[in-house]
């Protein structure tokens, strides 16, 4: 995750997140995916300040077909019964290869690099990490910024 990769470490990583992409899109129907390489293409080039900085690596910004879990949401709706469903919200997608190593420093960084969601806005709280296997099997994780109450069934 050095802030300037080489060509062949950052072809790396664009390969790694097609791979994903494709998965989004073609396996679990995800909607509005963006690719993203720059701070400028976070803030959708909108925002000013807005930076041809590079991102820690290229990410996903997409919206999946249904809201994906939300713990808050949950225990809401847990005490009312059956609820309407919440239109899902847009996601950022971090994908990383199985045999990556990441420190509590590094994803720390990684949610630092998250544009807010509005001015005064605290950061982002999740993404949606896509581990890829050697095969280009995909599994995905909700990561969490701090610790999350665990879900009561």
């Amino acid at each position: 995750m050095a802030s300037d990769p080489d060509p062949d470490h950052l072809a790396n990583l664009r390969n790694l997140r097609s791979v994903v992409e494709d998965n989004l899109r073609l396996q679990h129907y995800w909607t509005d995916l963006t690719m993203l390489d720059t701070v400028a293409d976070v803030q959708g080039g909108n925002i000013d300040g807005g930076s041809d900085a590079p991102l820690l690596r290229p990410m996903i910004h997409g919206r999946p077909p249904e809201q994906l879990y939300d713990p808050e949401h949950a225990a809401s709706n847990s005490s009312t019964g059956k609820a309407p469903k919440p239109t899902p919200e847009l996601e950022y997608v971090f994908p990383v290869h199985i045999d990556e190593l990441f420190s509590l420093r590094k994803w720390a960084a990684v949610f630092d690099s998250l544009p807010k969601p509005h001015e005064g806005a605290e950061r982002r709280k999740r993404i949606v990490v896509a581990v890829v296997s050697g095969d280009s099997t995909v599994v995905y994780y909700i990561m969490h910024d701090g610790i999350v109450k665990p879900r009561q069934n």
